[in-house]
């Protein structure tokens, strides 16, 4: 038993198995035969000092201890190949992939302004850029598919293993249409707000959590959303046009979706919203993501809201 020392490429098969759920399949795909990668999950459990998994007839079931070494091997696995992308890339100079995750508003401005200065200075740069609201994004994250996320700043004590770079900061706000019957009114009450229609994201996204928050904290139920979407430009253009509050920040009343909205006078629901660059910790970036993430605090300097 050599606890304490975990064997690299056992934790690698271990964490392949973990994602594939089955053992046939996961040594299909690492190229090895199953009674070998048995025994490297065997070998592996003999460091651990504990069951890591479940066989069962259809596949395996990790073991509570199992899923937690899970995470780490995520992030491990993840390290690993940015070591090696960073390798490749210190050799061969101007290359790299990078992959982004952006929450809704950096896809108008900033992230694009900041991409776009990049390549043209590095043509053979590829990045991919993966849109979406904070938990999936972080998820991503986690798991090491993307370098960097760009989005609000995590509640605390949810941001794990990871680090938060400032960026930008705005207030959210409740919005509606010109017309809407709140419009126009001077500090309008949280629970005439409240009890109004709602479209909002899902649940778990960081704006409804702090809504929710906001309207428990006043003692008021949630608002009950009549319509729910995880896209913002839907959002937003649903509001313009019907009697329905979302829950956004000032500046996407500059955007064309916002054109027709105004700000409901809500000073109890108002929060603040601070976002920027979330990377994995130690906070280790390749030299292509670096790049990027250099070119979008540039551009913020100059406009830190968003």
């Amino acid at each position: 038993m050599n606890r304490g020392n975990l064997d690299l490429r056992l934790l690698g098969y271990f964490f392949r198995t973990a994602q594939t759920g089955n053992i046939t399949r996961a040594a299909a795909e690492l190229n090895v035969a199953q009674p070998t990668l048995s025994k490297a999950l065997k070998l592996l459990e003999d460091q651990v000092g504990t069951p890591l998994l479940e066989r069962h007839a259809h596949g395996i079931t990790l073991t509570p201890i199992g899923a937690r070494l899970a995470e780490h091997a995520a992030v491990v696995v993840a390290q690993v190949r940015d070591a090696a992308a960073e390798m490749a890339q210190l050799q061969t100079g101007q290359g790299g992939n990078v992959h982004i995750g952006a929450g809704p508003s950096w896809m108008r401005r900033m992230l694009p302004e900041a991409i776009t200065r990049v390549v043209a200075q590095r043509p053979s740069l590829m990045v991919e850029v993966h849109t979406g609201f904070d938990e999936s994004l972080l998820g991503m994250l986690a798991k090491g598919a993307l370098d960097f996320v760009v989005a609000e700043r995590p509640l605390g004590g949810e941001s794990g293993n990871l680090e938060f770079h400032f960026l930008t900061s705005d207030d959210l706000i409740v919005v509606g249409r010109a017309s809407h019957p709140l419009a126009g009114r001077d500090r309008v009450p949280a629970i005439d707000a409240l009890s109004s229609a709602w479209a909002l994201p899902p649940r778990d996204t960081l704006a409804r959590r702090k809504l929710d928050g906001r309207a428990i904290s006043l003692g008021h139920t949630p608002p009950q959303a009549n319509v729910v979407s995880t896209s913002l430009s839907f959002l937003l253009t649903h509001a313009g046009q019907a009697d329905t509050l979302i829950y956004t920040t000032r500046s996407h009343l500059l955007t064309p979706e916002g054109g027709n909205l105004v700000e409901i006078d809500v000073p109890e629901l108002v929060t603040n919203r601070q976002a920027g660059l979330i990377f994995r910790s130690p906070g280790l970036l390749t030299p292509a993501a670096r790049v990027i993430a250099d070119a979008l605090i540039e551009e913020c300097a100059a406009d830190p809201r968003n």
